[in-house]
């Protein structure tokens, strides 16, 4: 008698162990660009994209065909749209905070843990605190040949002009971005004093009101759109970037009717 309870427990137990790794697995929703929403158990992110399992049957379906995946239902705040309209790759978090980066693995169970690309480096989160994932749209061809054409026009210096606040680099950055940058040249930033990139600590003027406040007269600054200005100077490890939009070259300085010379940067992505 015993042995027959002890051989139906273990069937039982047998049966159970079998059964968890189908229904652990966590239900999500794939939002597909031709408006399709498959729904079922996501398994995995691979080469191949990702796999749903959808009535026992798993289903590929290649990453460029997927916008979205949703975990939890409901339309992402409107900071968050703006960003997947320009074609940014986010998290949006239950708790409504948004994380900038992309998707690259999927693993675990339930929850799934999201391995997700940020600027800072890879981060991990677990399912159950995400509730959408939006994937960058795929390049068009028009894209991808206007990015070629502006990385070669990159490889060319750029002039930067001691005597005007801002130069336009001709370069449009986006958010998260490294960019490396080599400057080279010499700028008069007074009568009697000069300044390379790095600038001149020797003659700041404390009272000054320069564009980045932290860093000497006539140093190689920057600025996206009319964004605060960062200094550059002679740094030349890459940068990451902290917006998007057009990026500008300029020289620390409150005061250019006195200067002249140029410096010659050139921008690496």
């Amino acid at each position: 008698m015993l042995h027959k309870l002890f051989a139906g427990c273990g069937v039982c137990l047998f049966s159970v162990l079998i059964a968890l790794p189908v229904s652990a697995q966590e239900v999500a929703t794939l939002v597909l660009r031709d408006g399709q929403r498959p729904s079922g158990e996501l398994i995995d992110l691979n080469a191949r994209g990702f796999t749903l399992r959808v009535n026992g049957q798993d289903l590929a379906f290649p990453a460029n065909d997927v916008a979205a995946v949703e975990f939890a239902g409901g339309a992402p705040p409107a900071e968050a749209q703006v960003r997947i309209d320009t074609g940014h790759s986010l998290i949006v978090l239950r708790s409504g905070e948004l994380i900038d980066g992309r998707l690259v693995d999927i693993g675990g169970t339930h929850p799934l843990r999201l391995t997700v690309d940020t600027p800072s480096g890879h981060r991990d989160f677990a399912s159950s605190d995400v509730a959408q994932v939006y994937l960058d749209a795929p390049r068009s061809a028009d894209a991808q040949a206007a990015d070629e054409a502006e990385d070669a026009a990159i490889a060319g210096a750029i002039i930067v002009r001691g005597n005007q606040p801002w130069t336009d680099s001709g370069v449009r950055v986006r958010k998260g971005d490294r960019i490396a940058f080599s400057g080279t040249g010499d700028i008069m930033i007074a009568e009697h004093a000069s300044s390379g990139v790095a600038g001149s600590p020797v003659v700041t003027s404390p009272t000054s009101r320069y564009p980045v406040r932290t860093s000497p007269v006539g140093t190689l600054i920057a600025r996206i759109g009319n964004s605060a200005p960062f200094a550059i100077g002679p740094n030349t490890q890459p940068m990451t970037m902290p917006g998007a939009g057009q990026l500008f070259l300029g020289v620390n300085d409150d005061n250019f009717a006195d200067n002249s010379g140029t410096y010659a940067v050139i921008v690496t992505r």
